[in-house]
């Protein structure tokens, strides 16, 4: 009985060390929480808006899938006055959506498209001890570890919020202790094949800082 107590308090001063150990050099969870920052891999979209006077689609020029260019021509409309117009895409990308079909009656601001451009997002909330090392512009790598053969893609801090979204409870509540205020920081990127939207995306903010 004396050997199993001893067998037990010996386990564990053990795991109390080695919890301490880790905390010590930054291994333990709670670290490693706040220092790996998980988001999920958005497609950056953009409505394409009808802006010219007032007129009717009479062509369709592209369909829902379709890889399309800058300039491309999407619709073809037919103006008040009887002039042709084309409808052009603003960027590279893909048709998500049409939402205009020929013989629609058009007038300035009405969207007619949604396209899904060729590069990706992921928002992080990032705590403010390292919100002040970050820089618009900065290069960041974003790793994919969920995969089969896990991926990595080169990404830019898009923008950084100018005041917190919340704040984020520690995990100890230590006496004294505040928490920490989290800032939305938006992480941009090409697209790649291997990667989709809805994937887990993760920065290491150790990375990210230096």
């Amino acid at each position: 009985m004396k050997l199993k107590a001893g067998l037990s308090i010996g386990l564990a001063v053990i795991l109390i060390a080695g919890g301490i150990l880790l905390t010590v050099k930054g291994n333990d969870a709670v670290t490693q929480a706040e220092h790996r920052k998980q988001g999920i891999l958005e497609a950056e979209q953009t409505t394409v808006l009808y802006d010219k006077s007032p007129g009717a689609i009479v062509a369709v020029n592209a369909a829902v899938g379709d890889s399309v260019k800058q300039g491309q021509s999407l619709f073809t409309v037919q103006t008040a006055d009887g002039a042709k117009a084309d409808i052009v895409s603003p960027g590279d990308g893909q048709l998500n959506r049409l939402v205009v079909k020929p013989g629609d009656k058009l007038q300035p601001g009405m969207p007619v498209a949604l396209l899904q451009k060729n590069s990706y997002y992921t928002d992080l909330y990032v705590q403010e001890e390292v919100i002040q090392k970050l820089k618009l512009n900065q290069n960041v790598t974003v790793h994919f570890r969920n995969l089969d053969e896990p991926a990595e893609a080169k990404g830019v801090v898009a923008s950084i919020a100018t005041a917190p979204q919340f704040a984020s409870l520690r995990m100890t509540r230590e006496k004294g202790q505040a928490d920490l205020s989290m800032f939305l920081v938006r992480i941009s990127m090409d697209a790649k094949a291997e990667l989709l939207p809805g994937m887990t995306a993760e920065v290491d903010l150790d990375e990210l800082a230096n």
